[in-house]
């Protein structure tokens, strides 16, 4: 029984690091998106949305490449922190035990906030870029999404959990 409540503690100190490891690359892609140049984040941006345009029109006008471009953005904001909120959620649950996973998700939220916040606000001391105040709210809203997914599958497993046994 020693044996494996040993080997069970290394499992879960594996998983915990590589979660935390995750976490730490998730953050670093972020703060790598958000600090690059407006020239060049512009320049990415324009040339996938001008490929998407031509994909759904043979000849599309700049306004729908623009329209393309800014739903695009849009989209990654709240795709980017959704990921985050999920994954910084997951790495709170499985580090917090019992009813410390409360304080986890909490925890998590305060992160994602100040990862949200930070990332725009930092913004203004890069070239070419500026703060937006609705990209702090798509970064949030994002990460409440992804934190409220990572908490209704736990409740959601615990449920299966309890009605197989």
């Amino acid at each position: 029984m020693n044996k494996n409540r040993k080997r069970n503690l290394w499992l879960e100190l594996a998983v915990i690091f590589v979660s935390i490891i995750g976490l730490m690359l998730l953050v670093y892609i972020v703060m790598r998106l958000s600090f690059q140049e407006g020239k060049q984040s512009i320049n990415e941006t324009m040339n996938i949305s001008a490929k998407i345009a031509r994909y759904m029109s043979d000849n599309p006008t700049d306004g729908e490449i623009r329209t393309i471009n800014y739903m695009l953005r849009f989209a990654a904001h709240l795709v980017l922190f959704f990921i985050v909120g999920l994954v910084t959620t997951f790495v709170s649950m499985v580090i917090f035990r019992k009813y410390y996973r409360i304080f986890g998700v909490f925890a998590s939220g305060v992160i994602c906030y100040i990862l949200a916040y930070y990332t725009e606000y930092y913004k203004q001391f890069v070239e070419g870029r500026h703060f937006e105040s609705i990209d702090v709210a798509l970064n949030w809203y994002g990460s409440i999404a992804g934190i409220v997914c990572m908490v209704a599958s736990y409740f959601m497993n615990r449920i299966l959990v309890k009605l197989s046994s």
